[in-house]
């Protein structure tokens, strides 16, 4: 005997890459009791990678990388013969690294300065600046598409530590430099 329904499908799981991900999957009762293993993307997951393990109806894997992304199917197994869950989706993120931060600089007033800041991250992260852990006073900064912040004419009231802070759904970086107005 091998029934139809599930006692659990695995549900759909989203983790931060080098996490760890769970899925969870208990096969339908049957007689003698079904065995199971797992399916990504309709292929058999071989369980011998040292960061995956199948333990009762639990799917393992350890250290998650972006390739690991996918749907995956539980199949409940007997000498009957063979019944697929409800396939569950792991989604992998990143989250927000640097690619460039902001350097300190030395300007004489009236000169302009910019202050580069590149981040990666999966969703894309947002970005923002603050001066010395408040928002940028209004109307002396311009923030370009690749999120430089542009000082036009330096003064000595613009000196101070410029933060660029990157987040998404999964992490929060920040990276700060300092502005000396000679």
């Amino acid at each position: 005997v091998l029934r139809d329904d599930f006692r659990q499908n695995p549900t759909d799981v989203v983790v931060a890459a080098g996490e760890p991900a769970i899925l969870e999957c208990q096969p339908p009762r049957g007689h003698p009791e079904p065995t199971i293993y797992w399916k990504k993307d309709k292929v058999r997951i071989d369980d011998r990678e040292e960061r995956i393990s199948i333990r009762g109806g639990k799917l393992m894997i350890s250290n998650t990388r972006k390739s690991d992304a996918g749907m995956y199917t539980c199949v409940g197994t007997n000498m009957v013969g063979e019944r697929d869950s409800d396939p569950a989706e792991l989604t992998v993120f990143e989250r927000p690294t640097f690619l460039r931060r902001p350097i300190n600089q030395v300007v004489l007033e009236e000169e302009a300065v910019d202050f580069r800041c590149q981040v990666q991250g999966d969703p894309t992260p947002t970005v923002r600046w603050k001066k010395d852990d408040a928002d940028l006073p209004r109307g002396r900064y311009d923030i370009k598409d690749d999120y430089t912040l542009r000082l036009k004419k330096a003064m000595s009231t613009d000196e101070g530590t410029y933060t660029c802070i990157a987040e998404n759904r999964v992490g929060k970086v920040e990276a700060s430099a300092t502005l000396t107005v000679r």
